[in-house]
Order: C-alpha cells, then sequence, then structure tokens
C-alpha cells in the first residue's frame, strides 16, 4: 500500500499504477527464490522422498502380520536354507502341523529369471503330481502357477497359487498361497479363497517386502 501511495504522490495514473505495482511484486518474488526463501518444487520433492521412506518402514514393521484378502496372517517360525529364504504366515491359532491356509514369501537368491523359474516350478510339480496339470500364466513381469491336488498325506484336497516375481534383492522371489480343509476346524471357521480372489491378493503383495534372515 505504501508503494501504491507513493505512486499515486507522483501523479501516475491507476492503470500506469497497477502495472508498477504488479511488476514490483514480480521482482519481489524473484529476489526471494534467488535468496532460496520460496522453492516450491523442491519443497515438494522432499515430501515425497519422506513419503516414500515412510512407506518402506511402515512394511518393514508389518513384517511380523500380513493382510492377505482380509484375512491376518502372522509370521510363523521357519528356518532358511542354502538356496532359498522362506518365511511362513498361518493366520491366527494355526500352527505348521495344522493349518487350513498358509502364506509363503520366499526368495531364490540363486535364480536368474522369472519366467524360466514358473515354467520349471511347472515340469517339477507336473512330474511329480501329473493330475495337478499345472501351467504358467504372465501378467507383466510376473508369473502365476495355480493347482490343486489331493494332499499326500490324507484325502484332503490342496489347492496352491504361487506368483513368481522378480527380487529386487537380486533372484527371485515367489509369493505362495496354499489351502486345505483343516481336520481339527469346523468347516464354519475355514472357509475357502476363491481362484480370483486369492489372484488379486498375491497380486497386491509389495515386490519390496522385507523377509526375515536375509
Amino acid at each position: 500500500m505504501q508503494a501504491s501511495g507513493n505512486l499515486v504522490a507522483l501523479g501516475i495514473g491507476p492503470s500506469e499504477r497497477k502495472k508498477a505495482t504488479i511488476s514490483m511484486c514480480l521482482t519481489r518474488t524473484r529476489n526471494q527464490k534467488k535468496c532460496g526463501i520460496i522453492f516450491p518444487q523442491s519443497q515438494l520433492l522432499i515430501l515425497i522422498f519422506n513419503a516414500a521412506l515412510c512407506c518402506l518402514a511402515i512394511t518393514n514393521a508389518r513384517a511380523q502380520t500380513i493382510q492377505f484378502a482380509s484375512q491376518s496372517f502372522v509370521l510363523a517360525d521357519k528356518e532358511s536354507d542354502e538356496e532359498k529364504i522362506e518365511n511362513d504366515y498361518l493366520p491366527s491359532g494355526q500352527t505348521e502341523s495344522d493349518w487350513s491356509k498358509k502364506l509363503m514369501l520366499i526368495r531364490f537368491p540363486a535364480a536368474k529369471d522369472v519366467k524360466t523359474f514358473a515354467e520349471n516350478l511347472c515340469l517339477a510339480i507336473n512330474g511329480q503330481r501329473p493330475e495337478a496339470g499345472a501351467k504358467v500364466s504372465q501378467f507383466g513381469s510376473d508369473c502365476y502357477v495355480v493347482y490343486s491336488v489331493t494332499s499326500s498325506n490324507s484325502e484332503r484336497q490342496l489347492t496352491m497359487a504361487h506368483r513368481v516375481l522378480i527380487d529386487p534383492q537380486g533372484g527371485v522371489r515367489t509369493y505362495v498361497f496354499a489351502q486345505r480343509p483343516s481336520v481339527s476346524k469346523a468347516a464354519v471357521d475355514q472357509a475357502p479363497i476363491d481362484h480370483d480372489e486369492c489372484i488379486r491378493a498375491l497380486s497386491r503383495l509389495s515386490p519390496i517386502m522385507q523377509l526375515l534372515h536375509n
């Protein structure tokens, strides 16, 4: 307002005063940017970077529990070996010896190619259980293998779905969901997850999820 008053005192008309005021505002903004006062793009980049770090921290912090198809799975004890690093997740209250659903996150650091790994997985499955009819379905860079067989140690039907994807730490990782009827639980407490929902849930699992023992 002081600048406008000075312009009036100098006898400058309204239109000229408006142009002069806009020019002074633009000059002030440019000077602020030169002095490092206003950096909207840099501030935005910093906010995005901090948000990404927070998301990564949340992913790591939640590795003890995973949400899969609206159900919670809790990390079970599992030792690693030289060829793979495996974490098993079970519904609360279920054990490695008696489960109706199991989610497995497995890393194969020595594997090189997603499709080759998936094709070899199918060969191994069909070689052991020809009735499985396992085959590879590719969506983008990921491969999926789904099949169903009768459990080898019982008459229960075992359904398995594998998502094979690139491991950002090197090699290949697989996210595997298995389900079968549990002999110790009522049928009402172990409703199966259908094929389409299972595939959607596998596709939503983060490719950078941290595994223990790695």
